[in-house]
């Protein structure tokens, strides 16, 4: 087999045929001791524990050392507590709100919070959904900075884009539609400035749907850079363009 290399190009995608849920398992089993890594070469798994393997750390050295091997991050119980603090910042739940907070700063908070989960069924479903969510876009976010792709799967939802017409941004509530185009940032030209707003049917919430983003408003709109606005339960991007030098790095104010 032609040796894979793992240094790509800039643009150069590395192809690698893992289902996404064993890297997840992966990913969320990895400890101090338990060590995944992708075989490049193989498209597939290896994994190291070091509570069971006597040479452990001599094929941990090796593999590490290797460019065929790519080891996988390990979800920490950091991870667990920022993420618990971030699912209660964002908890719509008012009810629960006191009492979940009162976990935060407590010896052990965190086995207290969960224990807290089993008494609230919707509340333990939400956390669950919300950590997976957490879990899956850190892996997205680690194979895009790895240049790894996993052929035939689609990891992220079908990305719709719509630009808005006058009569459709007249509709939106004051703090987008009066978020205007001021200046810019190349020739600081401040006139004549057409703000562009599309709606989008997601949220940016790991690399690869800011990257297939990109790649649609550059197709399909001729933009280049653009800018975003997140509230509620509708995203939009906005675009402007300065029509005395073209540059389309434009600051944005009320």
């Amino acid at each position: 087999m032609e040796e894979k290399k793992m240094k790509q190009g800039k643009n150069r995608l590395l192809s690698v045929s893992i289902d996404f849920c064993d890297l997840i398992a992966a990913f969320e089993q990895s400890t101090g001791s338990m060590h995944f890594f992708i075989d490049i070469n193989e498209s597939t798994l290896i994994r190291i524990d070091e509570s069971k393997d006597t040479n452990a750390q001599t094929k941990l050295r090796q593999m590490e050392k290797n460019t065929h091997y790519l080891k996988v991050p390990s979800w920490e119980s950091k991870d667990d507590e920022l993420f618990r603090e971030t699912f209660m910042y964002e908890s719509d739940d008012s009810a629960l709100e006191d009492i979940l907070y009162e976990t935060l700063d407590r010896e052990h908070g965190f086995q207290q919070f969960l224990h807290l989960l089993e008494s609230h069924p919707h509340l333990k479903k939400q956390w669950l959904d919300y950590r997976a969510d957490a879990m899956r876009n850190r892996l997205i976010n680690w194979l895009c900075d790895n240049n790894i792709e996993l052929p035939n799967q689609h990891l992220i939802p079908e990305i719709e884009i719509q630009e808005l017409t006058t009569e459709e941004i007249d509709q939106l509530a004051d703090e987008i539609k009066d978020f205007k185009p001021c200046a810019c940032l190349h020739c600081h030209n401040k006139t004549g400035m057409n703000a562009r707003i599309f709606s989008i049917n997601v949220s940016p919430e790991n690399r690869l749907i800011e990257q297939e983003t990109n790649r649609i408003m550059k197709e399909q709109f001729g933009i280049s850079h653009h800018g975003g606005w997140s509230g509620g339960d509708q995203d939009f991007l906005t675009a402007s363009r300065c029509p005395r030098c073209g540059c389309e790095e434009v600051f944005w104010d009320y």
